[in-house]
């Protein structure tokens, strides 16, 4: 039992008032006896005892009211557990993920999951409540209503660990008792083992189960070929289930039907064609029919304008290699000689690339500077006796004729990515003759065999250590050459995608030029904002897909004039509904809000005990007024 007010316990010291009361009634007095009364001792002795025992009865009743009355000013209680009567602070995390629009027992399993938190909630509880996408600190359920039940499904998806770790990074009182809530579907996205509880913070889970689990989705969309007006278009559908019957998928653009095919899923996956004749731009979307999970039954995509990449290389050396390279639709290729280039070309530029020229002149590295300075690319293949490039980045040269093979490939470098399917272990590696140290080489992208770089990147700018030509390094016939050059050149442009992911950071070049006033905005019909972008002499890199979380088509338009359509859409992270089970989620584990709330409740309960001691006291009084009215 533990005393609300303890200090009034003190109060126990006003027993000795009876008491003293009772000393005083048992005063001794001296007697007289007379002849006369001489045969009523015996009855006198008798009177005396049975007043005694009334005295004693009367000094229990009073003391034991005296003691009730003070112990329930004193408010005693008792504590549900042994956290009750500590100071708490709680966070809820509330999963709004796509996986979540499932239906349960009652209803789609967030909106149901809301409803009952604002519903059975304690009025004068503050706790933290997060979702995925927002936040609300220190807060109860009134302030928090309106706000929560207009919250909607979020793209944006937080491993369990990283929810663990925000919700502690809430919980700052670090005298309060944590507590952390999950209310989720805990779908395993990644395949990784759910996280232990964290040291000194309490954690409870509510799984909230889907009645039906079965669900198709669209993947990914890609272009498989596009010559003249014709384009290819392949879609990828998955599935959770066998699905028996074909899938029928549907193209539009701009709200109007373009075209319709059926595919049939085996093995859980299937694959369907758009052969389509396009002479402007698509601004489209792809969706099927499907009683699952909403958000992959339609992908949205945008095809553009088509921009090729400026690609301006200057030559000391055979220019045959670099010919072949860019000899494609999507470069706009020109090649001169060192002797004939004209500067006023350059700053048009996407990349420049400078191979083997044997002087650059300051007028030269002027222009190359101001390109990169500007958002665009070089390529540095430096000629063997070479000045001037110390002006444009590439500073330290120091020939060493020493031969080296090159045996080391940085496979994490965005050059390489998506080239090979695993890391190679035994390819054929080229060599060159001679090697240009450079005291700047710090981001290598391929290395010798003694550590140091044969390429590598400096800002905008990527510096060969060597010249390539035939006689120095056999790279050109290496196969590294091809996916070297060409993306190089490829991330000198971001070329707009079919669609981008929401919840990233996207890079993507808009082929327009801004006024020293202007801005491009996104806007989806419903919506606008300004993303965040960068202008450069004929592009604008615009960094959008983290600023909102709405899947869609969106206008790309500066001063309400449309330039071009970007297209974004929700990761595929949720489609196979795979549930972490009952034993991976360990203990302290719910099935219901209603479940847990009622075992928090009983935890946290306090039992007062101030009104039976009340009780109590009345009832020592009203035996006392018994024993003194009925007790001889």
């Amino acid at each position: 039992m533990i005393f609300k007010n303890p200090i009034i316990l003190y109060g126990l010291f006003f027993l000795i008032v009876p008491i003293i009361v009772h000393l005083f009634q048992l005063r001794k007095f001296s007697k007289v006896a007379f002849t006369n009364v001489d045969f009523l001792k015996p009855l006198i002795n008798q009177t005396r005892k049975s007043r005694q025992l009334k005295k004693w009865l009367t000094l229990l009743a009073r003391c034991l009211a005296v003691a009730c009355i003070v112990i329930a000013f004193a408010q005693p209680f008792l504590p549900g557990s042994n956290t009750a009567t500590q100071e708490k602070q709680t966070a809820i995390y509330l999963d709004n993920s796509f996986s979540m629009e499932l239906n349960g027992k009652n209803g789609p399993l967030y909106k149901n999951a809301t409803s009952q938190l604002l519903e059975k909630l304690p009025a004068d509880k503050v706790f933290t409540l997060f979702t995925n996408d927002k936040i609300f600190t220190n807060t109860n359920r009134q302030q928090i209503t309106n706000e929560l039940l207009a919250n909607n499904y979020s793209s944006e998806l937080l491993s369990f660990e990283q929810i663990q770790l925000k919700a502690s990074s809430l919980l700052d009182n670090k005298t309060a008792a944590k507590e952390i809530i999950f209310i989720s579907d805990f779908q395993n996205t990644n395949g990784a083992a759910f996280p232990d509880t964290l040291k000194g913070v309490k954690r409870e889970l509510v799984k909230l189960e889907p009645q039906e689990t079965n669900n198709i989705s669209i993947d990914t969309a890609f272009i498989v070929d596009q010559s003249g007006a014709n384009l290819k278009l392949q879609v990828d559908l998955s599935s959770n289930y066998n699905v028996e019957q074909p899938i029928t998928l549907t193209l539009e653009n701009n709200t109007v039907l373009l075209a319709k095919t059926s595919v049939l899923l085996e093995n859980q996956k299937g694959t369907a064609n758009f052969d389509i004749e396009i002479d402007e731009p698509i601004t489209g979307r792809i969706y099927i029919e499907d009683q699952g999970i909403s958000f992959d039954n339609e992908l949205f995509i945008s095809t553009g304008a088509k921009q090729k990449i400026k690609v301006l290389s200057i030559n000391g050396a055979d220019s045959n290699f670099l010919d072949r390279l860019y000899n494609d639709d999507q470069f706009e290729y020109l090649s001169v000689k060192e002797r004939d280039v004209n500067y006023n070309l350059i700053k048009d530029q996407n990349i420049v690339v400078i191979n083997e020229v044997s002087n650059i002149p300051a007028s030269l590295s002027t222009e190359l500077n101001q390109l990169t300075q500007n958002g665009g690319y070089l390529v540095l293949i430096p000629a063997a006796n070479s000045s001037g490039y110390d002006s444009i980045g590439m500073s330290g040269i120091e020939l060493n004729e020493s031969s080296k093979k090159i045996t080391e490939i940085n496979f994490n470098h965005p050059l390489f990515k998506g080239v090979f399917n695993k890391r190679v272990t035994n390819f054929q590696y080229p060599s060159v003759q001679t090697v240009l140290k450079s005291t700047n080489a710090i981001n290598p992208i391929l290395k010798y065999e003694d550590g140091s770089s044969f390429l590598y990147k400096n800002q905008n700018t990527y510096v060969f250590t060597s010249g390539l030509n035939l006689e120095n390094s056999n790279f050109q016939s290496s196969p590294l050459i091809v996916p070297v050059f060409y993306n190089m050149a490829m991330s000198s442009l971001p070329i707009s995608q079919l669609y981008y992911d929401l919840d990233s950071s996207n890079a993507i070049a808009v082929n327009t030029t801004l006024n020293q006033d202007q801005i491009i905005s996104l806007s989806n019909g419903t919506s606008e904002f300004i993303p965040r972008q960068q202008a450069f002499d004929n592009y604008v890199l615009v960094n959008a897909g983290q600023d909102f979380s709405t899947a869609g088509n969106y206008d790309v338009t500066i001063k309400d004039e449309k330039v071009s359509t970007l297209s974004f859409n929700a990761k595929r992270q949720e489609n196979q509904l795979k549930y972490y089970s009952d034993a991976d989620l360990g203990n302290n584990l719910s099935t219901s809000i209603n479940d847990l709330l009622y075992k928090l409740d009983q935890e946290e309960n306090i039992l007062s005990l101030w009104k039976y001691f009340v009780m109590g006291a009345l009832f020592f009084l009203i035996c006392e007024i018994l024993i003194l009215k009925f007790v001889k």
